[in-house]
C-alpha cells in the first residue's frame, strides 16, 4: 500500500493558485485543509441565494446547484424571537450541507453575547470527511450587520464561551 501523501487541494484552491504552471503537484496536510474549508466557507455564507426560502423545495438537485447557492436574506428577522434566531442556524446549516460536501452531520450554534455590539458570532461543528480522514472539526463565524459580511475562521482549541446557545441540529 502507498504512503499517505497529503489531500488533494480543492477546486478553488487550485483555481486560485498563484503558482498554476509549477509542474510540482501540491498535496495538503489536513490543517491546510481546513484552513481551506474555513476560507471555503466564508465564501458561501457571504454569497446570498436569490431565490427565496423554499421556491426550491421538492427540487433537490436544483437547490443544491449555484442556483441555490448562498444564504437566504435574514434581514427581517429579530433576534430577540426564538423561532428566527432558530431558522438562522438551521438556513446556515442548510446551506453548509447542501454547498460543502466535505462537511457531514453539521450543527449551527449562535452565541449571544449581549456585550457583542454589532457582531454576531456563531459556532460551526461537523465531520470532515476526505478520504481518508474523518475528523471533528468547528469554525468560528462571525456576522457584522453594518456591512452584512461574514468572516469564517477555524476553532483551535477549546476556550471558554460567554452568553447563551441556540442550537440548530
Amino acid at each position: 500500500m502507498p504512503a499517505f501523501d497529503g489531500f488533494e487541494p480543492s477546486l478553488l484552491d487550485k483555481l486560485f493558485d498563484t503558482a498554476p504552471a509549477s509542474p510540482v503537484q501540491r498535496r495538503n496536510g489536513i490543517e491546510t485543509l481546513k484552513d481551506s474549508v474555513a476560507s471555503d466557507l466564508e465564501a458561501l455564507l457571504n454569497a446570498r441565494a436569490t431565490l427565496a426560502a423554499g421556491v426550491l423545495d421538492g427540487f433537490a438537485l436544483v437547490a443544491s446547484s449555484v442556483a441555490g447557492f448562498g444564504l437566504c436574506d435574514f434581514a427581517g428577522l429579530s433576534l430577540d424571537s426564538v423561532a428566527d434566531r432558530k431558522r438562522i442556524c438551521d438556513g446556515i446549516r442548510q446551506a453548509i450541507a447542501a454547498h460543502e460536501p466535505r462537511l457531514q452531520d453539521v450543527r449551527v450554534t449562535l452565541r449571544l453575547d449581549r456585550r457583542a455590539i454589532n457582531a454576531l458570532f456563531f459556532d460551526i461543528a461537523a465531520i470532515l470527511v476526505v478520504r481518508p480522514a474523518r475528523e471533528p472539526v468547528s469554525f468560528d463565524a462571525m456576522l457584522q450587520p453594518t456591512t452584512l459580511r461574514y468572516s469564517v475562521n477555524r476553532t483551535r482549541g477549546r476556550r471558554g464561551r460567554a452568553g447563551a446557545l441556540v442550537r440548530a441540529a
